[in-house]
């Protein structure tokens, strides 16, 4: 029984708009000959290709599809007898790989930067003599980005001559942007380029499987051993002629997609749906505070099909009006505050808040003083939250020039008010300590058996972490190790002595070194890390270098707020100091690369987490409950809802994202030292606590939703 097809099609990037009246017209006519086999080596086609594209026949060759022209080029440069590897990146077209792993044939993908950029360091890091194919998608599917002409060229320039070139070019028809490049003009200049076209997307054909390969002579010929001579139907050849002769249908496609898309980023703007600019006929999309896989449920159960592309974004085709208007309706009711909250008002106030102040902040202002007067005659864990967004929505729309950092130091509250605050943080939540056992474990495996030990944690702050390790250490029997610790942290400008902090937090720790009687010593360096170059320390060879980072590295502007990126120099500093270790820990949530209304609703998914844990293990009436929620947490909710650009410090990632980065810097996962058990058991963890491995660590969950992600790195060599 034939499949009946979904009313919105929006997952595989099909030509929405249909296909030209003179294609089918033509198919109609060639029926009559499909007794016969189809033209060897699709010869006219290619001749009609040649005249378009400004190169000669035999540079061209045709397959059933880009996909099969992906398979040979795998077979015949990285076949099992030539040992050769694919290189290409993520998120892109999943193909490449998956066609290179079917052969048993290594494929190393490198994850893009947070722009869904290409980071050159990282690719000319993983070039090795044995790659034998370099596959490139432009503009690149999913996230629609694109190379300039310059930086492709930077790519080929730099790229040794083993290496294959594969530049996948299926979307290059709907391409608007002046300086995207064009391969197909500098394949006379690049002997190893290989560039791939196809008539499935912009000239709708994408049921008659056909696709072509643009290259010099040699690369064809050798395409040629492994490719069958009537690899492509007579139909789909026909098809494809009848196509290229009809211009005005292909203008009317673009037109129709262009247009398509700018109204729909309209429309997900205003609704508070992320997307990034796409020169293809897709947009790949973030609703924020929801998984891909719940709004990809949603929307199929609607008759609507997107592609998800990871655990977080989803791919939509651009399609017609009255599909658009569809999908737009149903994401409104997915999205409506009323029904992400539906039982918690005070909270969907928040939500209908941040639509109004991004629409109309002048008159948002009064409803936000509103909001925070009846968030304040609620004493649960929702009138708290609803406090804290009120008082930054309202601090939006005055767009006030206050700078309200995530640093705990700038505070109302008196220094031992926040220390005490801070105890309890510690002492009966999780939040901080969870991070803390998983990377001691870590790092007593690490440095199990050295004879000293250096110690560089990159935002000390008060130290508790390593009280910790010390007791542990203390307990093993055998010879310990030397300990030397250095602390990186901001000065405190607000005292008279700004590096007292640090110098407080080095005589606790050397007192308790002393009773426990460990050989340590102490010293600090009072900066922000994007000020200081760590290889200025000079750590000698012979310590075992252990570098910690605990809620620490997303407060670095990265390459979405300024260049040089400032998360991977830290991270690449790093790994030139060859440490033994990197200890990682991060909230597990999206503050960084979501605009405004997505982040808002990320932001309030997050930081209610963290609420009801406060709420189910603190009494009500703690003074030092209200210090931990209105000025930690509070002032986070404050940066990260009311401030933009470099004014915003509060940037977390979520987990994959700082994987992607871990990897493209260079590190790779160290081996996991404990387990979920002994973590629950040690932290003696609340029942809705459930700890989640993951390959370099583990994320902690509460009642079923992720907080913060612990984790472990090596430097890859």
């Amino acid at each position: 029984m034939e499949q009946k097809r979904l009313p919105y099609q929006a997952a595989t990037n099909e030509n929405l708009f249909g296909s030209s009246p003179q294609v089918l017209a033509a198919m109609q006519q060639a029926l009559t000959s499909i007794h016969g086999y189809p033209t060897p080596d699709a010869a006219d086609l290619r001749h009609a290709l040649a005249k378009k594209l400004g190169v000669q026949a035999d540079e061209i060759t045709v397959g059933s599809g880009s996909a099969e022209l992906i398979s040979l080029l795998v077979r015949r440069f990285c076949g099992h007898d030539k040992d050769g590897e694919v290189l290409t990146f993520t998120p892109s077209y999943p193909l490449y790989c998956q066609e290179a792993r079917a052969l048993r044939i290594p494929c190393t993908e490198i994850p893009l930067t947070s722009a869904f950029r290409i980071d050159m360091q990282a690719f000319m890091r993983q070039l090795r003599p044995s790659t034998r194919l370099c596959f490139i998608c432009n503009p690149n599917n999913p996230t629609g980005t694109y190379l300039t002409s310059a930086e492709l060229e930077e790519v080929l320039d730099r790229i040794p001559a083993h290496v294959t070139v594969v530049v996948d070019e299926a979307y290059i028809e709907y391409v608007t942007a002046p300086d995207c490049a064009d391969a197909v003009s500098m394949l006379s200049r690049y002997p190893n380029l290989v560039v791939l076209r196809t008539f499935s997307k912009a000239y709708g054909l994408a049921s008659v499987r056909i696709g072509y390969m643009i290259a010099q002579r040699h690369l064809i010929e050798q395409i040629h051993e492994v490719k069958q001579p009537y690899n492509v139907n007579q139909l789909a050849q026909v098809a494809a002629l009848a196509a290229l002769d009809d211009e005005h249908f292909l203008h009317m496609t673009l037109e129709a997609t262009q247009a398509g898309k700018t109204k729909l980023e309209q429309a997900l703007q205003k609704i508070g749906v992320q997307f990034w600019p796409s020169q293809g006929n897709f947009l790949l999309l973030d609703a924020g505070g929801y998984s891909a896989d719940d709004i990809h449920s949603y929307l199929l159960a609607n008759n609507i099909l997107v592609r998800r592309a990871d655990h977080h974004t989803l791919r939509l085709t651009i399609g017609p009006d009255e599909h658009q208007l569809y999908l737009l309706q149903m994401l409104q009711e997915l999205l409506h505050p009323s029904r992400v909250y539906a039982t918690q008002p005070l909270l969907a106030q928040v939500l209908d808040l941040g639509y109004q102040v991004q629409d109309q902040p002048e008159e948002a202002v009064v409803n936000a003083h509103d909001l925070l007067n009846r968030a304040a005659e609620q004493t649960g864990a929702e009138g708290r939250i609803a406090q804290a967004f009120a008082r930054a929505l309202a601090l939006r729309c005055q767009q006030s020039t206050t700078k309200a950092s995530g640093n705990l130091y700038a505070s109302n509250f008196g220094e031992m008010d926040m220390i005490a605050a801070f105890n309890v943080l510690v002492t009966a939540t999780p939040l901080v300590t969870f991070g803390h056992r998983f990377a001691n474990h870590s790092i007593l495996s690490a440095i199990a058996g050295k004879s000293s030990v250096y110690l560089l944690d990159l935002g000390i702050g008060s130290g508790l972490q390593w009280f910790h390790l010390m007791e542990q250490l203390a307990a093993m029997p055998g010879e310990r190790p030397a300990l030397h610790l250095t602390g990186i942290d901001i000065p405190d400008h607000s005292n008279p002595d700004p590096e007292y902090k640090l110098q407080a937090t080095g005589s606790r720790l050397s007192a308790h070194a002393e009773r426990l009687g460990l050989d340590f010593s102490y010293t600090y360096v009072a900066t922000r890390l994007e000020d200081f170059d760590l290889q200025s320390l000079e750590i000698d060879a012979s310590h075992t270098l252990i570098v910690n980072a605990a809620l620490t590295l997303h407060h670095l502007a990265d390459e979405l707020v300024a260049i040089p990126d400032q998360r991977d120099r830290v991270l690449q500093q790093i790994r030139a100091l060859r440490p033994q270790l990197l200890t990682l820990t991060e909230p597990d949530s999206e503050h960084n690369r979501l605009d405004f209304l997505p982040r808002l609703r990320e932001s309030l998914r997050h930081y209610h987490t963290v609420f009801d844990v406060l709420d189910t293990l603190l009494p009500a009436d703690m003074p030092e409950r209200r210090v931990i929620e209105q000025e930690f947490f509070g002032r986070e909710i404050l940066n990260v809802v009311a401030f933009e650009g470099s004014d915003r410090v509060e940037r977390h990632e979520r987990l994959d994202a700082w994987q992607h980065r871990l990897t493209r810097n260079g590190y790779k996962p160290a081996p996991l030292q404990v387990t979920a058990a002994q973590i629950r058991q040690e932290l003696n963890l609340h029942s809705q606590f459930s700890p989640a491995p993951h390959t370099a660590g583990y994320t902690l969950h509460w009642k079923g939703t992720n907080i913060i992600a612990a984790t472990a790195w090596q430097a890859d060599q």
